[in-house]
């Protein structure tokens, strides 16, 4: 059996007042729109791009012949990006809801430069029918039903956070599903996500 899971490109949060202020959006959600059947990953971090459900061995090799490449070529440009919270995200795969809290530097860069480098430079050669580019995100929750949101984003009202953070490093993320199920796992599994350190790259450029 293949050792498989899902692999991203961001970084997983450890600033401990960040983590509280998204904790404690994750219990508002929960509480105010009664979600049911609800879960969320153990951990909580940016995605900026989504490289697939792959091997390690073959996730490895794609970051050495490909993305390595890119994620030095943007810590050599980029310094820490100090970010602002910028509005909810609701989505469903006719299986999970999931809300998302959206986010973006002050300078636009990772909307604007990151992302779109990452996407056209490290997906488009792989995967070519792959042509919505993600905008960066924090995955709060997911859940099965709620009797209070219709499944619109202006359905979530809860205020949004004033504070910033601060993005310092870009890394490959490896996404571990808790229950494993006969075929391919989607991304709104519960899972066990963890930096995999030997291809992470701190910000230390100029802009």
């Amino acid at each position: 059996m293949q050792d498989k899971h899902h692999f991203y490109i961001g970084n997983i949060f450890s600033d401990e007042a960040q983590l509280n202020v998204l904790k404690n959006i994750q219990r508002k959600l929960i509480k105010k729109y009664k979600l049911k059947n609800y879960h969320y990953n153990n951990k909580y971090s940016s995605n900026l791009i989504y490289l697939g459900y792959l091997d390690e061995h073959v996730a490895y090799k794609y970051m050495e012949s490909i993305i390595s490449n890119l994620l030095k070529a943007i810590s050599e440009k980029f310094n820490h990006l100090e970010c602002i919270y910028t509005g909810y995200k609701l989505e469903y795969d006719k299986s999970f809801y999931k809300i998302s809290l959206k986010f973006n530097d002050v300078n636009n860069y990772l909307e604007k430069i990151i992302v779109p480098y990452l996407h056209n430079n490290a997906i488009i050669p792989v995967y070519e029918k792959r042509k919505n580019i993600m905008k960066p995100s924090i995955d709060l929750i997911y859940y099965k039903d709620s009797s209070k949101i219709d499944g619109k984003n202006d359905d979530i009202n809860i205020l949004l956070p004033e504070d910033k953070f601060i993005i310092d490093h870009i890394s490959l993320i490896k996404g571990s599903p808790i229950r494993v199920r006969s075929g391919t796992p989607s991304i709104h599994n519960q899972m066990t996500l963890e930096e995999v350190y030997k291809y992470s790259f701190p910000l230390n450029g100029t802009l």
